[in-house]
């Protein structure tokens, strides 16, 4: 009798222990579906209405809450964070070693198994969260489609003009700005007037055009290790857990700052994408009322331009305007040999290189998995769409 009711026991032990295995598969296997299947079923027009009609809604839980806080939540959770996973995990290792030696190894495994269990349902979920907050707005139209940003090779005098149109809004935007004793141009706001100013431009520019960017309010944060983060090459960040804009604030540079922000805010207000939230980005702080904004937009616009219509020119045998030489583009050279000082100030040597390279791979590697073909060079915008835009909406060939 004992030895069938022992019997019995080890087949119960076995199926419950073969249960727990299954399960614990199903909530591995769980993690990636919950990650991609979302973005699988949500295409096309389905794609569209989350975005403008759901998104908004949803995001503005997150984006309230943390707007409440002056400080990056992000910066604090990764510090901490990291920390806390660190010793969690030596924890862990302590207690599965300590478990394994009073009560043996099934009770050790049992501990395991329960923790793994915890960690796969928080993955599951952090998977919907991103899905809900980032991952299905990679499938929205792309504003090159739908402001239609791209067709037939243009002629060389279309890219002329339309560089000389960007040269003409910069030198214009740079002419009304101050400067330092080093004849130095710099933001003509605090942070977060500049931050205010940035939600208004990018909201004004997706409501003229149609674009469908939420109208929450978007309060980006500075992130106090922007000189450490610096060292990563990475100026912004947006993490979709918290619905919450990171801008590196080590140096506001004046070129690049207002389109960095803008860029940032056009990912919590719904585009994904890199190329559509740069695209958003430049052309917003072109239409700002701010001149250091537009002088920014322009310049990426100009900087975009310049080489690609030099190039053009050589092709088609024609002269491009030799703008470097123009003593409007004084000031605008002061202003870029400013930047590169501020870059020269960063050490140099293999362990800056390592950093900067794993901070590439991974970036890199992060939107090659979600669908972004190319990786970090998405975030270059080919500059026919901008010649197409001046030809369209600003020339009026539309």
């Amino acid at each position: 009798m004992r030895v069938t009711l022992k019997n019995e026991s080890v087949k119960f032990t076995r199926k419950r222990t073969i249960l727990r295995a299954v399960l614990l598969i199903l909530l591995i296997a769980l993690i990636p579906a919950a990650y991609y299947l979302p973005r699988l079923l949500i295409r096309g027009e389905a794609a569209e209405v989350y975005c403008r009609k759901v998104f908004p809604i949803i995001s503005i839980v997150p984006t309230s809450l943390n707007g409440l806080f002056m400080t990056s939540l992000t910066e604090m959770f990764v510090c901490v964070g990291s920390v806390s996973l660190l010793v969690l995990f030596i924890l862990f290792i302590a207690r599965s070693v300590s478990i394994a030696y009073r009560a043996g190894i099934r009770r050790m495994l049992y501990h395991i198994y329960v923790v793994l269990r915890v960690v796969a349902i928080i993955g599951i979920v952090a998977a919907l969260i991103f899905e809900l907050m980032h991952g299905i707005n990679y499938n929205r139209e792309s504003i090159r489609k739908q402001m239609h940003l791209y067709g037939d090779t243009r002629p060389y005098e279309d890219y002329e003009e339309a560089l000389g149109w960007a040269y003409a809004g910069m030198v214009e935007a740079r002419s009304s700005l101050g400067e330092d004793y080093r004849g130095v141009a710099h933001m003509r706001s605090s942070f977060e007037t500049t931050v205010y100013d940035a939600n208004l431009a990018v909201t004004a520019f997706s409501t003229t055009y149609d674009l469908g960017l939420s109208l929450n309010y978007v309060r980006a944060k500075p992130v106090m290790l922007s000189h450490l983060w610096r060292y990563t090459d990475i100026v912004g960040f947006y993490d979709a857990f918290l619905g919450e804009a990171n801008v590196n604030t080590d140096y506001l540079d004046i070129l690049h700052f207002p389109v960095t922000v803008c860029h940032e805010l056009c990912h919590a207000k719904g585009y994904a994408s890199e190329t559509d939230a740069n695209t958003i980005a430049v052309l917003s702080c072109i239409h700002s009322e701010r001149a250091d904004f537009r002088y920014a937009g322009y310049y990426y616009i100009f900087m975009r331009l310049w080489s690609e219509a030099g190039e053009y020119a050589r092709h088609e045998g024609q002269t491009l305007p030799d703008f470097a030489s123009l003593e409007s583009f004084a000031p605008v050279l002061r202003d870029m040999r400013a930047y590169y000082r501020y870059l020269d100030t960063f050490e140099e040597g293999p362990i800056a290189d390592l950093i900067a390279r794993f901070s590439e791979d991974a970036n890199n590697a992060f939107l090659e998995s979600n669908g972004q073909e190319g990786g970090t060079d998405t975030y270059v915008v080919p500059q026919d769409a901008y010649v197409e835009y001046y030809c369209r909406y600003i020339r009026g060939d539309a």
